[in-house]
């Protein structure tokens, strides 16, 4: 694959914050799902088109004082499983 091909792929990031994030921002998150989970987390999930837009996003969890818990890229095929989740983590 060469590099243009690379950039004009979106990554899925599945990002976890402390607290619940209300759906209204999913705008403000480039269209990311906002899942409210039962213990208290939220998970922002969806594609993003480069590491840009991820820091963006990420900077916006700063902002807003939102304690993060973990940013994960999801590989290809495997949005639908925790476990087979690839990524660094970093749990309270």
């Amino acid at each position: 694959m060469t590099d243009e091909q690379q950039n004009n792929t979106s990554k899925i990031y599945q990002i976890k914050i402390l607290g619940h994030l209300d759906v209204k921002w999913a705008e403000w998150f480039y269209g990311m799902t906002i899942t409210h989970e039962p213990n208290g987390t939220t998970t922002l999930c969806g594609p993003l088109p480069d590491q840009i837009v991820l820091h963006s996003v990420l900077d916006r969890i700063r902002d807003m004082n939102l304690p993060l818990i973990s940013v994960n890229p999801i590989v290809s095929g495997e949005q639908g499983s925790n476990d087979e989740v690839k990524g660094v983590s970093h749990d309270e």
